[in-house]
């Protein structure tokens, strides 16, 4: 049996025979809601980011961002040329334009606008790069999805604390205004911010274990997480307050969420997986619902600050001005999904982090296939947290602003097409039995482009990028997902 083929079987195997299953709120589907198709004003896309598909570092009067510094610094692989996307966006747009998708989720590079992070100096080659890249798509007809920040802090601010600085929040809000004074004619949907937790929490953690030992795990992550709070939540409110009637544009934050199952049906294991969730999502979404930490953050770091000998709480506190600032600050919450996990209550470790904090093991069920990076495949897992998104955050309207599975690579990829067929069942459940408000589905990635910690051996696109010649070669689920585009038919045709 291929290699593709095994990993179809052992798809289609994990989803008929799963055994251990989350538990998520169900109601009777309406009598008109068809499970197969999706409405006419439901919305599909794809997306990427800045850094892993531009490339042109260094050009044109581009600033450095942190990744450009660290990747360079200690890493043999780097965006440095990444896709190509800023000399080939025109070739991007053509093959957006041949998908069809309704929309194109990208984000602006901040030192590319902002070489040195302040609005001192403005990149007017930077500007003109991202007016074109609008422009293209208006001409195409591709809504544009613009992500204001994904992770390429200017490196100039790691000088000042970068994240861990409360001057960062007046930095972010400064660049915000300007993206909405330069582009704020075109662009209706921004996303602020994209998953905090990866670049407060697992990007310092990973760091932490192979380069920089003396990083403040337990105390830079929530910094980190508080100011990214504020800094949204304050761009929200500007928009409101001076752009929203004359832009008529939609704001949020994007959060990434894996289901956390219990590992057992034994309450220890269901209070673990709440406790779970409380760390992951609930560390950003109970803020901007309710305008607070989740308790059990607030009560676990306390004590756990006092045995560490620590006076205060290493998780930091809002100020009551700062709770109405928050609460409420979206339109949208945008939501990144990719995988599930089995949980259970760790050992206590007292060393500071967030990890510790958290104090959960984590497993895959071996019954689940994974892919090339190790992501557990597991679509059951995406109507789950959509559900508890519903009933935890007060039923908001959500985006999902990310969802994929990579490969090895090749244009021949059926497994893709049966992942995101699969994927959007359970999207459609959610929105006939449970009664979830999505408005959009996100493909990642539109390009095959850097992976961070997998560099480039992992393959997300429906396009293929030969990264020899940078040419691009729709897959065969680009042409499954133009026909479901045309269609919104989840069973469409892969034909070209």
């Amino acid at each position: 049996m291929s290699g593709q083929r095994l990993v179809t079987f052992l798809f289609f195997t994990a989803f008929f025979n799963e055994t251990i299953e989350s538990i998520r709120p169900r109601s009777c589907a309406p009598k008109d809601c068809d499970l197969t198709t999706f409405p006419e004003n439901f919305k599909f896309g794809t997306a990427s980011s800045a850094y892993q598909i531009e490339g042109g570092w260094n050009e044109d009067g581009k600033g450095k961002s942190w990744w450009d510094w660290y990747l360079n610094t200690y890493i043999r692989d780097n965006g440095n040329v990444a896709s190509d996307s800023y000399h080939r966006y025109l070739d991007d747009i053509e093959a957006l334009k041949e998908i069809g998708v309704d929309y194109y989720r990208f984000s602006i590079s901040w030192p590319r606008i902002l070489p040195k992070g302040h609005r001192t100096e403005v990149n007017q080659a930077g500007i003109d790069y991202y007016n074109n890249l609008l422009d293209g798509l208006e001409e195409a007809g591709i809504e544009p999805m613009v992500t204001i920040f994904h992770w390429d802090t200017p490196y100039v601010l790691t000088y000042l604390g970068d994240w861990s600085n409360r001057k960062i929040v007046n930095d972010f809000v400064d660049y915000a205004e300007l993206l909405f004074q330069l582009f704020g004619d075109r662009v209706k949907l921004w996303a602020t911010i994209n998953e905090p937790r990866s670049f407060c929490q697992d990007v310092p953690e990973r760091v932490h274990s192979l380069h920089l030992t003396d990083l403040p795990l337990g105390t830079y992550e929530y910094l980190c997480g508080h100011h990214v709070l504020l800094a949204h939540a304050y761009t929200y409110r500007l928009y409101q307050d001076k752009y929203k009637y004359s832009q008529g544009g939609k704001l949020g934050i994007v959060l990434n969420f894996d289901e956390n199952i219990p590992y057992s049906n034994s309450t220890e294991d269901i209070e673990t997986a709440k406790r779970a969730n409380n760390f992951d999502v609930g560390w950003f979404a109970n803020p901007l619902v309710f305008g607070d930490y989740p308790q059990i953050m607030k009560d676990v770091v306390t004590q756990n600050s006092a045995q560490q000998n620590f006076t205060t709480s290493r998780l930091p506190s809002f100020t009551t001005n700062e709770k109405n600032i928050v609460k409420g600050s979206f339109d949208v919450m945008f939501l990144n999904h990719y995988s599930a996990h089995l949980v259970a209550m760790a050992e206590q470790n007292l060393a500071p982090s967030w990890s510790n904090d958290k104090q959960i093991d984590s497993f895959i069920n071996t019954s689940w296939p994974t892919t090339n990076i190790g992501f557990a495949i597991h679509p059951p897992a995406l109507r789950g947290v959509l559900a508890y998104m519903k009933e935890t955050y007060n039923n908001p309207v959500l985006w999902i602003t990310e969802n994929g599975m990579s490969d090895t690579g090749g244009t021949s990829d059926d497994a893709r097409i049966q992942f995101i067929q699969s994927m959007l069942e359970q999207v459609r459940l959610a929105m006939c039995e449970d009664g979830v408000k999505i408005l959009g589905y996100t493909y990642w990635s539109f390009l095959d482009s850097f992976e961070w910690n997998s560099l480039y051996s992992a393959k997300f696109g429906l396009v293929e990028v030969n990264f020899t010649t940078y040419d691009r070669t729709l897959k065969q689920s680009a042409y499954y997902y133009k026909n479901l585009v045309q269609t919104h038919l989840i069973n469409a045709s892969s034909s070209d």
